[in-house]
């Protein structure tokens, strides 16, 4: 869909803010620039953790703040504690920010852009929209 508000995993936004590769920005710019790019604080914690230093920090933090931004709601908590049952129910162990992020992508019914192969098996089992951008 065109105007689609997307959720950028911390899989590409690392690729991103290192450069390596030139198809992360290729993808992230324009829906920067269109405002169509998303985030939420568990993307967010996810990058910040990884500054290495406190200007680094500063930066991140007002930059990722620029962005639409989608807050745990209760019922984003609600969606991921099934989804985690839902998930380990078919055999399919997802990390807890995985599935916070892809309830969130899906309460929101956002598409979720990544390099993690974890959102792949989420969307053999759900109707989350998801992209691999490797």
């Amino acid at each position: 869909m065109k105007n689609e508000i997307v959720l950028a995993d911390s899989s590409v936004w690392i690729h991103f803010f290192r450069g390596t590769g030139v198809q992360y920005q290729e993808r992230l710019v324009p829906l920067i620039m269109a405002d169509r790019l998303a985030t939420t604080p568990v993307i967010i914690m996810e990058l910040l953790r990884g500054a290495s230093a406190q200007k680094e920090y500063d930066k991140l933090h007002k930059d990722l703040h620029a962005l639409r931004l989608f807050e745990l709601s209760v019922n984003i908590w609600q969606r991921a504690c099934k989804l985690g049952f839902t998930l380990r129910q078919k055999g399919l162990n997802i990390p807890l920010t995985d599935t916070l992020i892809a309830a969130v992508a899906l309460e929101n019914n956002l598409l979720l852009l990544h390099d993690d192969r974890h959102y792949e098996m989420i969307a053999s089992v759900t109707a989350l929209k998801q992209e691999l951008l490797k």
